[in-house]
């Protein structure tokens, strides 16, 4: 088993010995739970262990924006090994769960926009930037390449590891946004940025009819979607 930073609360939740970059998001996540180190900079750890069903929800967060996967569990619980598994989050748990549980990544999106492309591909880079809680973030290779098309990526960290967004106009107000890695990234990021994507989308008035797609095509509409993140999350 990794070792646990030393100055962790006792629990099933814990951050790894050594393995922490400052970057916030963590804590971001769950500020209640999490702290940085006064004894030593640039560490975080569990200060206090998650006890209520929205305390476990900000924890299995936490663990999600880890970009270097320094936060892990070490517990049994099958509800919370179901949810880090089906999350694409099995690696950062110390023991298997009973059953085999499948990773779910939405990574397609269509909705009806009432508002030109490039109004668009501006609500959804300033809002990217503006929403997370990362400190390297940043939005590169914007491509605005007719009234019908954008690219862009989006980047936390160093190195090629961001999300490639590709939306297109599929019919009058309609467009789909695709999502993609780049060649050293992590399918599982997708998750957490269409997460974000959808609080974008959700909450600005010129959008409607929003509809997700899985990798495998399975189709989750509204409330239905918002349902069952809350459920994973």
């Amino acid at each position: 088993m990794p070792n646990r930073y030393h100055e962790n609360s006792q629990g099933d939740f814990y951050v790894v010995d050594g393995v922490c970059t400052s970057c916030g998001a963590p804590q971001a996540e769950a500020p209640d739970l999490i702290d940085h180190s006064n004894l030593e900079c640039g560490h975080c750890y569990f200060k206090k262990q998650p006890e209520t069903e929205e305390e476990i929800e900000r924890a299995i967060n936490a663990i999600a924006v880890s970009c270097i996967s320094g936060l892990r569990y070490g517990g049994t619980n099958e509800k919370i090994l179901k949810r880090l598994y089906e999350i694409g989050e099995g690696e950062q748990c110390d023991q298997k769960p009973l059953e085999n549980y499948k990773t779910i990544i939405w990574n397609k999106v269509t909705f009806l926009y009432n508002g030109s492309i490039k109004e668009l591909s501006e609500l959804i880079t300033s809002k990217i930037v503006q929403g997370t809680p990362h400190l390297n973030k940043q939005i590169i290779n914007l491509k605005l390449q007719n009234e019908n098309y954008f690219e862009f990526i989006y980047r936390w960290t160093t190195g090629s590891t961001g999300i490639i967004f590709k939306c297109y106009s599929i019919a009058d107000k309609k467009f789909c946004i695709d999502f993609d890695i780049e060649k050293r990234g992590n399918e599982i990021s997708i998750r957490g940025n269409a997460i974000g994507m959808n609080s974008i989308l959700g909450s600005n008035k010129n959008v409607s009819e929003i509809c997700w797609f899985d990798r495998e095509n399975n189709i989750y509409r509204g409330e239905e979607l918002r349902q069952r993140w809350r459920l994973l999350f």
